[in-house]
């Protein structure tokens, strides 16, 4: 008895943290992009370019942030698990509508990153899935 009032207690509580997941075709996801950029000193790394542009949403009451984690095991794509860091691209303290930031591979000193969107509306957090980004061409 005492198993199932656990279990249920657990479940009841990962029930009201839940967290959803964000559409592809919600037009805050549509507002970022991430494109190739040639590194100057190395032919065969691209860098990145995170860019977003809010301008035209609506963004009272919510909360954007970019994540980007840098990955150890890039063989492994956007499933990988060994992380080296977390970067908040975008988040709550450094928050513009339309901005962009470049990621150099030399600067995080990894072959690869995932990242994803963060959206905290009514207290209700919902993820995009991530994406996966390699340096080498």
């Amino acid at each position: 008895m005492k198993k199932v009032l656990l279990l249920s207690i657990f479940l009841f509580f990962q029930y009201g943290f839940s967290q959803t997941i964000l559409d592809k075709n919600d037009a805050i996801f549509k507002g970022v992009k991430i494109e190739n950029l040639q590194d100057p000193k190395f032919d065969y790394i691209n860098n990145a370019k995170i860019s977003w542009d809010f301008s035209t949403l609506d963004l009272s009451n919510k909360n954007v942030s970019i994540e980007v984690v840098t990955i150890y095991d890039c063989f492994n794509g956007e499933n990988a698990s060994d992380y080296k860091e977390t970067i908040q691209v975008l988040n709550k303290e450094n928050f513009v509508k339309k901005g962009s930031r470049e990621l150099i591979h030399l600067e995080l000193m990894t072959k690869c990153f995932k990242w994803r969107l963060v959206l905290v509306e009514n207290n209700q957090t919902k993820f995009s899935d991530w994406s996966y980004f390699s340096f080498l061409k």
